[in-house]
């Protein structure tokens, strides 16, 4: 009895350590299984030959070896041909007896040249496809030249086709401006001196987009002021007439078509009187060359915004005044738009700044005008 359970128990030891052994292997396979899986969701050639170079010597490497194939066959299935060849390679690198790797890889080679030429015959066709329709847009186009005219909006700077007729309505930009109000302040730091004056003003406004979609054109504007208004307890200091007036041309390159540079002639007239010429602080009449830049229809919504700067050289040739300059801004609100004309309020600033020996003389105006410009389609 004693012999009897004595051998049961031998072979129970047995059985477990023959059990842990089992367990211990699967658990190690299990983990280059694991391993193998990361690699071909990596695609890695180099990886996968770590792992099989490392286990080469191992005994349980035909498990590995057979799992890299099955992985490899779902390669083929998936017509994932560039990975299937890669590792199959590796495969019979590490294993120069792997007869089915062998035939594997001559499956896999076949399948892979059936698909490069099924690859490169729509390669071909898709290449054929692109060129007919390059020779339809070809001939489509000369049909569009011969009927039709690139021109550019000069104020986006877009190039558009039209027909012959409509071609001047894009290719220049013609704005008029009436002032129907421009209030003047006339103050000069030195002796105080700080009047208003009134008067209607006028502007006009060109460019023309050449074939090369840069933009020359003229600035004009002039303004006078012949009603005066003042809280000067000596009416005789008033100034009865102020006038502005400049013209400048301007250039705007490709590249930017809003910035202008601009140069031109530019006066500002003080009618004074005899009096005022033996008494009075106001600068007498300027005639000056001007230099400066603008930036012109910057688009705000449906409006546009208008503004510049410009250095009166003339200032250089007069003893009393050290430095001039004079800025400019607009800003246009369109209202109404016929089929060739668009009509919009526009409200400007414009000041002149003189720096003289006994201070700063100053003449802002607030304009108020209508204006009107030919429509670009």
């Amino acid at each position: 009895m004693i012999c009897k359970k004595l051998k049961l128990l031998i072979l129970s030891l047995v059985f477990i350590l023959t059990a842990n052994s089992l367990f211990a292997v699967e658990e190690y396979v299990s983990q280059i299984y694991k391993q193998l899986d990361q690699i071909f969701i990596e695609k890695s050639e180099d990886k996968l030959s770590a792992v099989l170079e490392d286990n080469s010597s191992d005994k349980y490497y035909y498990l590995i070896e057979n799992y890299t194939e099955k992985k490899i066959r779902r390669l083929i299935v998936n017509n994932d041909y560039d990975f299937a060849m890669t590792a199959i390679i590796v495969v019979i690198d590490n294993n120069l007896e792997n007869e089915q790797a062998v035939e594997m890889y001559t499956v896999i080679a076949e399948a892979y040249e059936v698909q490069q030429k099924h690859e490169a015959e729509l390669e071909y066709q898709r290449q054929l496809e692109l060129a007919r329709i390059e020779k339809a847009k070809e001939a489509q186009r000369g049909n569009v030249e011969k009927e039709y005219v690139a021109a550019t909006n000069a104020s986006t700077g877009k190039t558009v086709y039209v027909t012959g007729k409509e071609t001047k309505l894009v290719r220049y930009n013609l704005k008029g401006s009436m002032g129907l109000a421009d209030v003047t302040w006339l103050m000069d730091q030195k002796s105080e001196m700080s009047t208003f004056h009134y008067g209607p003003a006028l502007e006009l406004n060109y460019g023309y987009t050449t074939d090369a979609k840069s933009v020359i054109g003229f600035d004009a504007f002039g303004s006078i002021q012949f009603l005066s208004m003042g809280n000067l307890k000596d009416e005789k200091q008033l100034i009865p007439l102020l006038a502005d007036a400049d013209l400048s041309l301007k250039y705007a390159p490709a590249a930017f078509p809003l910035f202008n540079i601009r140069a031109g002639f530019g006066l500002a007239f003080t009618g004074k009187t005899d009096y005022q010429n033996l008494f009075s602080p106001i600068a007498d009449t300027i005639y000056s060359p001007t230099i400066g830049v603008k930036l012109e229809n910057i688009p705000v919504g449906d409006s546009k915004f208008t503004v510049g700067a410009d250095w009166l050289a003339g200032h250089l040739f007069y003893k009393n005044i050290k430095f001039a300059m004079g800025a400019a801004m607009n800003f246009a609100m369109p209202f109404a738009e016929l089929e060739k004309i668009k009509l919009s309020l526009n409200i400007g600033l414009r000041d002149k700044v003189l720096v003289k020996d006994t201070g700063i003389e100053n003449r802002a105006s607030v304009i108020l005008a209508i204006g009107a410009e030919n429509v670009i389609r």
